[in-house]
Protein backbone atom coordinates (compact mmCIF):
# COMPACT_ATOMS: atom_id res chain seq x y z
CA UNK A 1 0.00 0.00 0.00
CA UNK A 2 1.73 3.32 -0.90
CA UNK A 3 1.24 5.59 1.89
CA UNK A 4 1.86 9.39 0.40
CA UNK A 5 0.92 9.76 4.33
CA UNK A 6 3.75 8.13 5.72
CA UNK A 7 5.55 10.44 8.09
CA UNK A 8 8.90 8.70 7.73
CA UNK A 9 11.43 9.28 5.14
CA UNK A 10 11.41 7.00 2.26
CA UNK A 11 15.24 6.69 1.78
CA UNK A 12 15.64 6.11 5.82
CA UNK A 13 12.97 3.58 6.10
CA UNK A 14 14.35 1.66 2.96
CA UNK A 15 17.84 2.14 4.56
CA UNK A 16 16.89 0.59 8.06
CA UNK A 17 15.37 -2.18 6.08
CA UNK A 18 18.06 -2.98 4.42
CA UNK A 19 20.32 -2.95 6.88
CA UNK A 20 18.76 -5.42 9.20
CA UNK A 21 18.55 -7.86 6.75
CA UNK A 22 22.05 -7.40 5.28
CA UNK A 23 23.74 -7.19 8.86
CA UNK A 24 21.61 -10.53 9.76
CA UNK A 25 22.94 -12.27 6.71
CA UNK A 26 26.41 -11.40 6.83
CA UNK A 27 27.35 -10.81 10.45
CA UNK A 28 24.68 -12.26 12.46
CA UNK A 29 23.80 -15.07 10.90
CA UNK A 30 20.70 -16.60 13.19
CA UNK A 31 20.84 -19.86 10.81
CA UNK A 32 20.48 -21.69 7.94
CA UNK A 33 17.43 -20.12 5.85
CA UNK A 34 16.33 -17.42 8.79
CA UNK A 35 16.41 -14.53 7.07
CA UNK A 36 15.03 -10.86 7.56
CA UNK A 37 14.82 -10.89 3.68
CA UNK A 38 11.12 -12.21 3.23
CA UNK A 39 10.45 -8.84 5.95
CA UNK A 40 12.02 -6.62 4.20
CA UNK A 41 10.26 -7.88 0.93
CA UNK A 42 6.51 -7.32 2.53
CA UNK A 43 7.03 -4.06 4.45
CA UNK A 44 8.87 -2.06 1.57
CA UNK A 45 5.90 -3.51 -0.75
CA UNK A 46 3.47 -2.80 1.92
CA UNK A 47 4.27 0.76 2.70
CA UNK A 48 5.89 1.90 -0.50
CA UNK A 49 5.33 -0.26 -3.86
CA UNK A 50 6.59 -2.83 -6.15
CA UNK A 51 9.25 -0.86 -7.28
CA UNK A 52 10.86 -0.13 -4.39
CA UNK A 53 10.76 -3.89 -2.96
CA UNK A 54 12.51 -5.10 -5.95
CA UNK A 55 15.47 -2.83 -5.78
CA UNK A 56 15.35 -2.97 -1.99
CA UNK A 57 15.55 -6.86 -2.37
CA UNK A 58 18.16 -7.09 -5.36
CA UNK A 59 20.23 -4.85 -3.47
CA UNK A 60 20.21 -6.92 -0.02
CA UNK A 61 20.72 -10.21 -2.17
CA UNK A 62 23.20 -8.82 -4.80
CA UNK A 63 25.93 -6.73 -1.66
CA UNK A 64 25.18 -9.84 0.91
CA UNK A 65 26.20 -12.38 -1.73
CA UNK A 66 29.25 -10.11 -2.99
CA UNK A 67 30.73 -10.57 -0.16
CA UNK A 68 29.22 -14.25 0.84
CA UNK A 69 29.32 -15.50 -2.56
CA UNK A 70 26.77 -17.82 -3.78
CA UNK A 71 26.33 -21.05 -5.66
CA UNK A 72 25.61 -22.23 -9.16
CA UNK A 73 21.79 -21.91 -8.28
CA UNK A 74 21.93 -18.32 -7.53
CA UNK A 75 19.47 -17.19 -10.68
CA UNK A 76 17.20 -19.52 -8.66
CA UNK A 77 18.00 -18.41 -5.17
CA UNK A 78 17.61 -14.61 -6.45
CA UNK A 79 14.48 -15.33 -8.48
CA UNK A 80 12.76 -16.90 -5.71
CA UNK A 81 12.95 -13.42 -3.85
CA UNK A 82 12.43 -11.36 -6.76
CA UNK A 83 9.79 -12.57 -8.39
CA UNK A 84 7.55 -12.35 -4.76
CA UNK A 85 8.99 -9.02 -4.77
CA UNK A 86 7.43 -8.19 -8.13
CA UNK A 87 3.74 -9.25 -7.04
CA UNK A 88 3.68 -8.25 -3.74
CA UNK A 89 2.63 -5.38 -3.68
CA UNK A 90 -0.46 -5.76 -5.93
CA UNK A 91 -1.19 -9.18 -3.92
CA UNK A 92 -1.21 -6.93 -0.54
CA UNK A 93 -3.17 -4.29 -2.06
CA UNK A 94 -6.38 -7.41 -2.31
CA UNK A 95 -5.61 -8.99 0.67
CA UNK A 96 -6.17 -5.55 2.69
CA UNK A 97 -9.58 -4.48 3.32
CA UNK A 98 -10.89 -1.42 5.04
CA UNK A 99 -12.27 -2.19 7.92
CA UNK A 100 -13.81 0.57 10.52
CA UNK A 101 -12.17 -0.37 13.70
CA UNK A 102 -8.35 0.81 13.57
CA UNK A 103 -7.14 -2.41 15.67
CA UNK A 104 -9.30 -4.74 13.63
CA UNK A 105 -7.80 -3.27 10.06
CA UNK A 106 -3.73 -3.26 11.92
CA UNK A 107 -4.30 -6.83 13.63
CA UNK A 108 -5.80 -7.78 9.18
CA UNK A 109 -3.02 -6.31 7.92
CA UNK A 110 -0.39 -8.51 10.19
CA UNK A 111 -2.12 -11.55 9.27
CA UNK A 112 -2.47 -10.68 5.45
CA UNK A 113 1.04 -10.35 5.67
CA UNK A 114 2.36 -12.77 7.35
CA UNK A 115 0.79 -14.92 5.23
CA UNK A 116 2.06 -13.45 2.22
CA UNK A 117 5.48 -14.36 3.69
CA UNK A 118 4.18 -17.63 4.46
CA UNK A 119 3.06 -18.24 0.23
CA UNK A 120 6.69 -16.13 -0.48
CA UNK A 121 8.83 -18.70 1.44
CA UNK A 122 6.79 -21.83 0.33
CA UNK A 123 7.67 -20.48 -3.46
CA UNK A 124 11.34 -20.10 -2.69
CA UNK A 125 11.50 -23.16 -1.48
CA UNK A 126 9.83 -24.84 -4.44
CA UNK A 127 11.70 -23.12 -6.70
CA UNK A 128 14.91 -23.66 -5.22
CA UNK A 129 14.55 -27.11 -4.57
CA UNK A 130 14.29 -27.52 -8.32
CA UNK A 131 17.38 -25.46 -9.05
CA UNK A 132 19.28 -28.09 -6.94
CA UNK A 133 18.16 -30.91 -8.50
CA UNK A 134 17.99 -29.12 -12.07
CA UNK A 135 21.68 -27.67 -11.93
CA UNK A 136 23.44 -29.24 -8.75
CA UNK A 137 24.93 -32.97 -8.73
CA UNK A 138 23.31 -33.72 -5.64
CA UNK A 139 20.55 -35.64 -6.52
CA UNK A 140 19.84 -37.83 -9.58
CA UNK A 141 17.68 -36.47 -12.34
CA UNK A 142 14.67 -38.11 -11.74
CA UNK A 143 11.22 -37.97 -10.33
CA UNK A 144 12.63 -39.69 -7.11
CA UNK A 145 15.48 -37.32 -7.19
CA UNK A 146 13.71 -34.37 -6.94
CA UNK A 147 11.38 -35.58 -4.46
CA UNK A 148 14.32 -36.03 -2.31
CA UNK A 149 15.14 -32.53 -3.15
CA UNK A 150 12.20 -31.96 -1.50
CA UNK A 151 12.14 -33.57 1.04
CA UNK A 152 15.48 -33.74 2.49
CA UNK A 153 15.40 -29.54 2.54
CA UNK A 154 12.40 -29.53 4.78
CA UNK A 155 14.63 -28.29 8.02
CA UNK A 156 15.26 -25.23 5.92
CA UNK A 157 11.93 -24.47 4.61
CA UNK A 158 10.77 -25.04 8.60
CA UNK A 159 13.34 -22.26 9.84
CA UNK A 160 12.67 -20.17 6.68
CA UNK A 161 8.72 -19.98 7.89
CA UNK A 162 9.48 -19.78 11.24
CA UNK A 163 11.51 -16.55 10.44
CA UNK A 164 8.91 -15.05 8.50
CA UNK A 165 6.03 -15.62 11.58
CA UNK A 166 8.32 -13.91 13.81
CA UNK A 167 9.93 -10.84 12.10
CA UNK A 168 6.94 -9.79 9.57
CA UNK A 169 4.69 -9.47 12.19
CA UNK A 170 8.01 -7.94 14.66
CA UNK A 171 8.59 -5.83 11.85
CA UNK A 172 4.95 -4.25 11.18
CA UNK A 173 4.73 -3.66 15.06
CA UNK A 174 8.29 -1.66 15.32
CA UNK A 175 7.21 0.04 12.34
CA UNK A 176 3.22 1.18 13.23
CA UNK A 177 5.07 2.09 16.80
CA UNK A 178 7.41 4.08 14.79
CA UNK A 179 4.71 5.72 13.06
CA UNK A 180 3.06 6.45 15.87
CA UNK A 181 5.61 8.28 18.17
CA UNK A 182 6.96 9.85 14.88
CA UNK A 183 3.43 11.58 14.34
CA UNK A 184 2.78 13.04 17.91
CA UNK A 185 6.18 14.38 18.01
CA UNK A 186 5.36 16.31 14.61
CA UNK A 187 1.78 17.63 15.69
CA UNK A 188 3.43 18.83 19.33
CA UNK A 189 6.23 20.71 17.12
CA UNK A 190 3.49 22.14 14.81
CA UNK A 191 1.79 23.06 18.13
CA UNK A 192 4.34 24.60 19.74
CA UNK A 193 5.26 26.70 16.62
CA UNK A 194 1.65 28.24 16.37
CA UNK A 195 1.94 29.29 20.46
Amino acid sequence: MTNSKLPINKVIFLGILFLAAFIERVIFDLGPNVELITMALILSSFYFGKKESFWLTFAIIATSDAILGNSNIFLFTWSGFLIPALFASSLIKKLITNHKSQITKKIFDAFSLTAFGLSSNIFFYFWTNFGVWLIGNLYPHTSYGLLMSYINAIPFLRYQLTSTLIFVPLGLILTEIAIYLLKNYQARIRVSLVK
